[in-house]
């Protein structure tokens, strides 16, 4: 992940953000598994009207058999008669009375009964036209039933009808069944089809985002996503983040101008409150004992200002590519010699070299010396700073033949994982630092140096506790007559 991707915010999605994939595919499934739901309960639907359609058919049929008879049946026992006639295994009718009674002229009507050993005349009443069609529950059966009042010459009799439903309901439900069975088959087979046809469907927006990412800093004048490569659907998009791009680029160069030239004014002066201050203090025979300390406090606090001008000038001309970083290999054994008899003295007798670290076989790196040792520099300033104690700062290098890493070991109290990251970010610092002076851009500065020269910072758990920061840099050949 670019530095540039790291300001804004960009990173790996949490544990907990949901999957557009994921959720679009249960979407479907969902939409796939409604609509079998929606064809089965139409089905259903669908074939409890067919039945009491057939129902209503076959009794009017027994009507018109019973007004097509010649001569017309007259008086309730012709007519039972003809009903008798009439009776299939599936199908019942016979005459009904007012109250509701079977009429028993016929004995195999004033015999009959459901199967079940139900009468007919504990069926229920109906009031109804002949559309009104029931649904009659006996044990384990199912009937359907209605009742018509039929015109026979000059009486008006009212026919019930009776109609075994039980093994069309049997078959339905076995019907039903399959087609869910089936439902659930195509269901997962068209998830599986789904997913790799989600996958490159969402291709373009995953390769929208790569292209995002890959945007830098260092590109963020020059780089653009083609608005014209992209569906129509991520257009909006692309063109929203274009427009973003120029105004944060635009943005970045006013904050760099801003920054390089407040850091160049405000170099000068700080020079000269620092020397005028160090020329007084050596002055300072007639001076009392407090202004002698006020004298060196100055003198400290316009070092430490003129340090951070300096390393704000490093990163703007970083940010600015006008640090001219030349790539030869320099003795790193030779640099951490150098900058531990600059900083032997200030750092009272706790700086102490591993053995090895200045082996008379030199290690060579790529890079350059000077920036180098300006990143020693400042981790060992930063580990005596972050460990008031007195306890040892240890420079340890180990090298191969393609890397070399230079180990500055402290025994403070360490940096807490979830601040290993934050710390080499400009302005960022630990949460337990804030009662220390610093303004959070010295590491930063070892950041954006290493990353110049091809290498990179980080930081672990120290062998004895503390902190162990790594500088590493790409192992190389000496020159030649070095």
């Amino acid at each position: 992940m670019t530095a540039f991707s790291r300001k804004l915010g960009w990173s790996r999605a949490p544990a907990g953000a949901f999957s557009i994939r994921r959720r679009l595919l249960g979407l479907s499934l969902l939409a796939v598994l409604g609509g079998y739901a929606l064809l089965i309960g139409a089905t259903a639907l669908l074939a409890n009207q067919e039945r009491r359609s057939q129902h209503q058919a076959t009794a009017a049929s027994v009507r018109q058999l019973l007004l097509a008879r010649r001569p017309v049946p007259q008086g309730l026992d012709a007519i039972s008669d003809t009903l008798a006639q009439l009776i299939s295994p599936n199908f019942l009718s016979w005459v009904e009375t007012d109250q509701g009674v079977p009429y028993g002229a016929a004995p195999q009507i004033r015999l009959f009964s459901i199967p079940t050993g139900v009468s007919l005349a504990q069926l229920p009443r109906l009031g109804g036209g002949p559309d009104q069609v029931a649904v009659v529950r006996v044990g384990q059966l199912t009937f359907l039933t209605s009742s018509q009042q039929i015109q026979l010459g000059s009486s008006s009799v009212r026919v019930r009808f009776l109609e075994d439903i039980t093994q069309k309901l049997a078959q339905q439900r076995l019907l039903l069944t399959v087609l869910m069975v089936a439902a659930g088959l195509a269901t997962l087979f068209t998830g599986l089809l789904l997913r790799p046809v989600l996958v490159r469907g969402l291709a373009p927006l995953r390769d929208l985002g790569l292209r995002m990412q890959a945007i830098s800093s260092d590109t963020l004048d020059s780089q653009r996503v083609l608005v014209a490569a992209q569906p129509r659907e991520l257009a909006p998009i692309a063109l929203a983040f274009n427009d973003l791009l120029d105004r944060l680029s635009a943005s970045w160069e006013r904050q760099r101008s801003f920054a390089n030239g407040v850091s160049h004014e405000l170099r000068t002066p700080i020079s000269l409150i620092r020397n005028y201050a160090s020329s007084l203090r050596r002055r300072s025979q007639d001076l009392s004992d407090q202004q002698a300390e006020q004298l060196a406090l100055i003198e400290a606090e316009a070092g430490r200002m003129g340090k951070l001008v300096a390393d704000l000038l490093a990163l703007t001309r970083i940010d600015a590519n006008r640090t001219l970083m030349p790539f030869e290999p320099f003795d790193v054994a030779e640099s951490i010699e150098r900058v531990a008899e600059r900083l032997r003295s200030r750092c009272f007798g706790r700086l102490r070299i591993c053995p090895g670290a200045t082996q008379s076989a030199r290690t060579f790196a790529l890079g350059d010396a000077d920036r180098f040792e300006q990143c020693l520099v400042n981790l060992i300033e930063n580990a005596q700073k972050y460990d008031p104690g007195a306890g040892p700062i240890q420079l340890r290098l180990d090298a191969s033949l393609d890397r070399v890493v230079v180990h500055v070991i402290d025994s403070g109290p360490g940096v807490p994982d979830s601040e290993k990251q934050l710390i080499f970010e400009r302005f960022g610092r630990g949460r337990h630092t804030s009662a220390i002076p610093g303004s959070g851009v010295g590491l930063a500065v070892v950041r954006a140096l290493m990353e110049a020269m091809g290498g990179s910072v980080s930081v672990t758990d120290g062998p004895q506790g503390g902190a162990d920061f790594q500088l590493r840099l790409k192992g190389a050949a000496p020159l030649l007559g070095a």
